[in-house]
């Protein structure tokens, strides 16, 4: 048997089968060997259960942790990250699916973070309707923490020591950002070094059904004002970077790409 050479953490709630056998899949598929963790959680639904049952046979690197009692999504991605076997962990939702080369084109940067950029598709997974390619250069030109970690987008590969050093994922600040721009965040405030693939390597899937960014407005407004009090950002600065991330909340990204796209041509 192949040595695992990353870790891919898949938190689950509740997900439609069709859409989490595709994102555990790709997973199970790289083009390097991993290993991959699907913390469930009480509420799983039997039917998702089944398929990673299923699966499991199929698939020896294939683990399933329940997540801690009173655990919420942060807590569900902080005990897959405890029980990774390996020194690099990345993170994947259940809605989404990884391109099959995205852990080896990352393993290529021994770097604390390596980010890759992403696409989204629509609900079939098969419409492309944004891609967001990253680039060092342009991450290099932000002037701050916060617009550093707000650049940087899925698919993370985290070093698992750095992540853990601080504390894992920070579960106090419920669940919107916690698993990306809060934890960049803080693990750049920590000192953690950076790379960017040239390509992007995860697949957003942007749909209507349940999904943590389509969570109510002012639920997660009132988690992202948790993150800016906890790295101090002043007041002078709040309403501004509330204002940049807000207009993604509670609706699909197709939706907002919609609406901004003809706010720009009424400004021609």
């Amino acid at each position: 048997m192949r040595k695992n050479r990353a870790t891919i953490v898949i938190p689950l709630l509740v997900q439609r089968d069709d859409w989490l056998r595709t994102c555990v899949l790709s997973a199970l598929s790289q083009t390097v060997p991993c290993e991959v963790i699907v913390v469930i959680a009480p509420r799983t639904s039997r039917s998702n259960l089944s398929v990673l049952e299923e699966l499991k046979e199929q698939h020896s690197n294939l683990l399933v942790r329940m997540q801690g009692p009173n655990q919420g999504f942060a807590g569900a991605i902080n005990t897959g990250l405890r029980s990774a076997s390996t020194e690099r962990v990345g993170l994947l939702l259940s809605d989404d699916w990884l391109d099959e080369s995205a852990v080896e084109q990352s393993l290529k940067f021994d770097t604390d973070i390596v980010s890759t950029g992403s696409i989204v598709y629509d609900s079939d997974g098969t419409r492309k309707i944004d891609d967001r390619p990253l680039t060092l250069d342009q991450y290099e030109e932000k002037p701050s923490l916060e617009e550093k970690a707000s650049y940087l987008d899925h698919f993370f590969l985290f070093r698992k020591n750095k992540v853990m050093e601080v504390g894992g994922v920070d579960e106090s600040i419920g669940r919107t950002g916690a698993d990306d721009y809060d934890l960049i965040w803080t693990l750049l405030e920590r000192g953690a070094t950076v790379s960017i693939v040239g390509r992007s390597l995860y697949n957003y899937r942007d749909h209507g059904e349940e999904r943590l960014s389509l969570r109510k407005r002012e639920d997660q407004v009132r988690d992202l004002e948790k993150i800016l009090d906890k790295h101090g950002v002043s007041a002078h600065d709040r309403k501004a970077i509330v204002e940049k991330h807000s207009i993604w909340y509670g609706k699909p990204i197709q939706v907002v790409l919609k609406s901004l796209k003809s706010n720009l041509s009424l400004l021609h």
